[in-house]
């Protein structure tokens, strides 16, 4: 049985508390070098590049997924981005986001008449 395989999709689940989102995003048979993360104020996106197991041996059956991959998670609000953490076991990556607190700014406001 033979696929193509260049580009596949991966699957996560995402979670919500008070205080963080926690991302678990299937990446089996990836190795945390091939795998890179960035993280922006309202998403999150897994990207790398799965090769082939058998490289320099001829392929009878192809069934593995290989190939380039890309998620991108937009997440409901916005998160601190220097406060990110990431652990890769048994083929599913966890990401944790810690959501950023609101500004609250008092502005002053003035009146024409008072110039």
């Amino acid at each position: 049985m033979y696929r193509n395989t260049d580009n596949w999709t991966l699957h996560a689940d995402v979670y919500g508390t008070a205080d963080r989102f926690e991302v678990f995003v299937e990446v089996p048979g990836i190795d945390r070098e091939e795998i890179e993360l960035e993280v922006t104020p309202f998403a999150v996106r897994i990207q790398g590049v799965k090769t082939t197991p058998g490289q320099g041996a001829t392929a009878l059956a192809i069934e593995i997924q290989t190939g380039m991959f890309q998620k991108e998670i937009h997440l409901p609000s916005r998160v601190d981005t220097a406060s990110v953490s990431a652990d890769l076991k048994s083929g599913v990556l966890h990401i944790t986001l810690v959501r950023q607190k609101p500004v609250r700014v008092s502005i002053p406001v003035q009146s024409q008449e008072s110039l």
